[in-house]
């Protein structure tokens, strides 16, 4: 099933590379076909959850923390608009981040945010309906450094995630690695 929703991402971001802009949805890699969900800011912090619990094993020491900037539906890293102050804050009352930091776009290497420990920033693309109980949404994650902590190597990767509305929470049910090109790093090939 992984493999299913992997050659799809993969089959949008190469379509999108290499179609021009014939259509609408051209250049299209995050949601494509997909409208933006309803869903209450609390719901949202729940399905933003989910996507985190598939991208990391659950560990009280890890850090998380948050870059509200939405990532775009095309390819890129581009900011398109932001995650709204309840959406942020209810996931920090569920526990999904501790705080926030948005490095500078294009950053080389590994940025610095002020926290207590190391760990990784998350960002997210909107959440999109795939039915009525089921979303799709992306997560890119990039290791973070403390002022005055020891370096870390440059840790960077997109993920997309299909979660299913369960009993009182979300589920994530299926994973695809959306690969580099989607970020703008790197060519498509067809």
């Amino acid at each position: 099933m992984r493999t299913r929703l992997r050659l799809a991402v993969l089959g949008a971001i190469t379509a999108a590379a290499i179609s021009g802009c014939a259509r609408p949805d051209a250049g299209v890699v995050r949601g494509k076909g997909l409208a933006a969900a309803t869903l209450s800011a609390d719901a949202q912090a729940a399905v933003y959850g989910a996507a985190v619990r598939g991208a990391f094993d659950p560990d009280p020491s890890l850090s998380l923390l948050l870059d509200a900037r939405l990532l775009p539906r095309t390819i890129g890293l581009d900011t398109a608009g932001r995650l709204s102050d309840s959406v942020a804050a209810a996931m920090r009352r569920r526990g999904i981040t501790r705080g926030s930091c948005e490095p500078a776009l294009g950053t080389k290497g590994v940025p610095l945010c002020k926290a207590d420990l190391p760990g990784y920033i998350v960002r997210f693309s909107p959440v999109f309906a795939l039915g009525p109980d089921s979303v799709q949404v992306y997560v890119y994650v990039q290791k973070y450094d403390v002022p005055g902590g020891e370096p870390s190597q440059t840790l960077r990767f997109e993920r997309a995630y299909q979660v299913v509305h369960r009993g009182d929470d979300w589920t994530a049910v299926r994973e695809g690695r959306v690969p580099k090109e989607a970020r703008g790093e790197g060519k498509a090939t067809p």
